[in-house]
């Protein structure tokens, strides 16, 4: 009697060391959730596409970055003013052009570019939302503002602010097809306009960004026209417009 519950012992001693080294080849286990705003977010969720809007003393105007890394504004909607928001904390984001695949960056200088790759000093924006509901955006490193019409000027709470730093987010109506990365489109060119200069139409302006050899990049900026080195006014059109959040140091692939 006692031997056969010596063995009992015994097997229930050894099914006890294979549990406990079960357990032990196990990794350990977190009980504190993880908020990093990186992690389980919608990073690429077209259901967060919108466009900036923003305004001057004569007309309403969309944040827009083109194929070719320029940054302006344009008067209508369209694919390339198409934006994703990512928060990368609490009051800062990245600004990605969804069909350009750039994201917004802001040289020491307050000049505005745009750059395939998110760089922590150059393309992180702290956001602030107004009592009107409105978004202001500034650089996360020298604290001026997101202006389309590039007047210099660094963010102060409670300071009056230029109607073109202020942005209403409009949800995105452009079919997601559209923003699509085409190659570039072998068409001839119209004999009105051979250098793609009128832009009015979404298929236009596709054209005009998908083979810009005749425009420069705001990355080169020793090229760019004299009267406008920003080219931010560039009007597409006469459609009536009418408002809301980089993964650092990667690629901008979606």
């Amino acid at each position: 009697m006692m031997r056969r519950a010596s063995s009992v012992l015994n097997m229930h001693s050894s099914f006890f060391a294979l549990c406990l080294a079960a357990l032990h080849g196990l990794p350990p286990v977190d009980g504190a959730p993880n908020h990093s705003p990186l992690l389980g977010s919608n990073w690429g969720n077209p259901r967060r596409y919108i466009h900036l809007q923003t305004t001057s003393d004569m007309n309403n105007f969309y944040l827009e970055i083109s194929l070719n890394g320029q940054v302006r504004k344009t008067t209508s909607r369209g694919s390339y003013s198409v934006i994703l928001l990512k928060a990368q904390t609490r009051q800062s984001v990245a600004i990605l052009g969804v069909k350009s695949n750039r994201f917004l960056c802001m040289d020491t200088e307050g000049n505005l570019f745009s750059s395939p790759i998110c760089k922590e000093e150059d393309c992180i924006f702290n956001h602030t939302l107004l009592e009107n509901r409105y978004d202001v955006y500034y650089s996360a490193r020298n604290g001026m503002l997101v202006n389309l019409d590039r007047a210099k000027q660094v963010y102060v709470a409670g300071q009056n602010l230029p109607p073109s730093a202020i942005f209403l987010p409009e949800t995105n109506t452009i079919p997601l097809e559209r923003l699509l990365h085409r190659g570039k489109r072998n068409r001839p060119p119209n004999p009105g306009d051979p250098y793609n200069t009128v832009v009015g139409s979404e298929d236009s302006q596709q054209e005009h960004d998908d083979g810009e050899a005749n425009y420069a990049s705001i990355e080169n900026p020793t090229s760019l026209n004299d009267e406008d080195p920003f080219n931010v006014h560039i009007s597409h059109g006469n459609v009536s417009p009418r408002v809301n959040g980089g993964v650092m140091g990667i690629p901008a692939n979606i």
